[in-house]
C-alpha cells in the first residue's frame, strides 16, 4: 500500500504531461484578410505571421454551417507561416513590394476542426458567384510545434480575386 501511495503522484504527473515539443498559442490577434475562391488569413499583431485557411469550395455545396476535420478532408487546408518582416500587404494583393518578406517557418495543421458559417443572404451571393462574407472557426488545431485551442475569423470577405 505504501508503495502504491508513493507511485500515485508519479503516475498522475506522467498521465497529465503535455508534449514539450508542442505548446498552445494564440498570438493571432492582428487583422483578418480574405480573398480568392475561399482563402482567409489571420495575422499576428506584428503582421509577421499568419494562419491561413484554404477551402476548396468548388468540391462542396456551401451550407449555412459546415464542419471538417483537418487532416481528414481534402476540402480544407490550414497552414501557419512566419516571415522575417511584415507580410500583411502581400496577402490578397497582386502588387508586391520590391523586397518581399522571407519565409522563416511553414507548418501544415495535422489535426483539429474547422467550422464554416455563411448566412443565408451571403449564401445567395456565393451561389451567384459574387463576393460574400463567411466566418471561420478553428478548434484544437495542431501544428508540428504549436496548437491553437480556438480562433474565430468573423465575417471575412471571400469569393473575389485581387486585381
Amino acid at each position: 500500500m505504501k508503495i502504491l501511495l508513493k507511485l500515485l503522484p508519479i503516475l498522475l504527473i506522467t498521465s497529465c504531461s503535455v508534449s514539450k515539443n508542442t505548446k498552445t498559442i494564440h498570438p493571432f490577434s492582428g487583422g483578418s484578410v480574405g480573398c480568392g475562391n475561399f482563402i482567409v488569413y489571420k495575422l499576428t499583431e506584428d503582421n509577421k505571421e499568419y494562419v491561413s485557411v484554404v477551402v476548396d469550395v468548388s468540391s462542396i455545396e456551401l451550407e449555412p454551417r459546415q464542419s471538417y476535420g483537418i487532416g481528414k478532408s481534402d476540402v480544407v487546408k490550414v497552414t501557419r507561416k512566419k516571415y522575417d518582416s511584415e507580410i500583411n500587404t502581400t496577402l490578397c494583393n497582386d502588387l508586391m513590394p520590391e523586397k518581399r518578406p522571407s519565409e522563416i517557418l511553414e507548418e501544415v495543421a495535422s489535426d483539429g476542426t474547422i467550422e464554416l458559417l455563411v448566412s443565408e443572404p451571403e449564401l445567395e451571393k456565393a451561389n451567384k458567384n459574387e463576393p460574400y462574407k463567411a466566418t471561420v472557426i478553428l478548434r484544437n488545431v495542431v501544428f508540428e510545434t504549436v496548437s491553437i485551442d480556438y480562433l474565430r475569423l468573423e465575417n471575412i470577405n471571400v469569393g473575389w480575386l485581387p486585381g
